[in-house]
């Protein structure tokens, strides 16, 4: 009898268990017809469900919280595309004929909405020409602190997770780390999170002080180019290890500084090994020749799925790692004048 009553019990905690990570998705959306698709956050095919003049309903069990979307099509060319948060509760996502999709009822999806309602306000007065210069630097800054203030405001939802990899640029390996921290256990391991984790990790390795990774991509000619190479060359004291792209408008402003330092200081020890985000070969040689860049370059002409990208946790470009000839890291991200004047400093020691 008490055996009975133990299997009974762990039955009615499981009921409870699932109970609580259940959701339901309620829909109204005009111009909805036919069958409606639901998508997890990997973009895999999670439900479908008929639509009667707009309307539709999803339930479940939430196996992955985060952000998903349903769309009007399994081929990807739909006409609607509802982006929303899943997570446990009853999820309403309503649309009319003129208005946007709002979503609500549950904590990321009310945080969602009234973010995307300020923002889109504040856009909205940044982009009237009447607003005035003075006014625009008032937007900027109310922006700032609408993201700060509902990062802060949500930390511990999915909607905090996925303003935190904004947040993540400005951080370093370890606050960021610790900011993870700050989620409950199960959010840790969503999609997110994980990827910002291991973000963070890669960010700690390539921190100032920290021994540099090796990069092994082809120049122009095929033949392959390591940095190691370039490092222990006894007349380099110092080398800028660049990301960057022909297609990128900040990389190519960021041009003239790197030449001026280029120039500057190669006869006494600076070199720049240059890692092209590039896709098409004509184009990246092609900047490369318009604009006198005479150092080193290299490329896998592969974008972002890059092996030296992922070694050194870079998201976005242009960015820069300045290591010495012992092969340390000693600066990062330098930018404009900052690179011409940190070479100058420690070449002057």
């Amino acid at each position: 009898m008490k055996k009975l009553s133990i299997l009974a019990a762990a039955a009615l905690l499981l009921c409870a268990c699932t109970d609580k990570n259940r959701y339901v998705i309620e829909g109204n959306v005009a111009g909805l017809e036919g069958t409606a698709y639901l998508y997890d956050p990997d973009d895999k095919l999670l439900d479908s469900t008929a639509v009667e003049a707009g309307v539709f309903r999803f339930k479940g069990v939430v196996a992955q919280s985060g952000l998903c979307h349903i769309t009007d099509s399994r081929e990807h060319v739909q006409t609607v595309e509802l982006p929303f948060f899943l997570e446990p509760g009853t999820i309403r996502i309503v649309k009319t004929e003129e208005e946007a999709p709002v979503v609500s009822g549950t904590p990321s999806n009310d945080a969602f909405t009234a973010y995307n309602k300020a923002a889109g306000a504040l856009i909205e007065e940044y982009r009237n020409p009447e607003t005035t210069e003075e006014r625009h630097h008032a937007i900027e800054e109310e922006f700032d602190r609408l993201y700060e203030d509902t990062y802060e405001a949500n930390i511990g939802n999915c909607f905090a997770a996925n303003l935190l990899q904004t947040k993540s640029y400005d951080l370093s390996g370890q606050e960021l780390l610790d900011e993870i921290a700050k989620f409950p256990a199960e959010l840790q391991t969503s999609k997110p999170l994980a990827e910002l984790k291991e973000y963070a990790e890669k960010k700690i390795k390539t921190e100032e002080g920290k021994p540099y990774i090796d990069i092994a991509q082809p120049n122009a000619a095929g033949e392959t180019v390591t940095l190691k190479s370039v490092i222990e060359n006894p007349a380099v004291k110092y080398t800028l290890v660049d990301f960057w792209a022909s297609w990128c408008g900040p990389c190519m402003g960021e041009v003239p500084h790197l030449k001026k330092t280029y120039e500057a200081f190669h006869d006494k020890g600076f070199e720049i090994y240059g890692i092209s985000f590039d896709k098409d070969r004509d184009n990246w040689l092609g900047a490369i020749e318009k604009n006198g860049m005479n150092w080193i370059h290299v490329s896998e002409l592969n974008r972002f799925d890059n092996q030296a990208a992922k070694d050194y946790a870079v998201q976005a470009i242009p960015s820069n790692f300045l290591i010495d000839g012992q092969g340390t890291i000693v600066a990062k991200n330098l930018r404009g004048e900052e690179l011409y004047e940190k070479v100058a400093e420690l070449l002057a020691e």
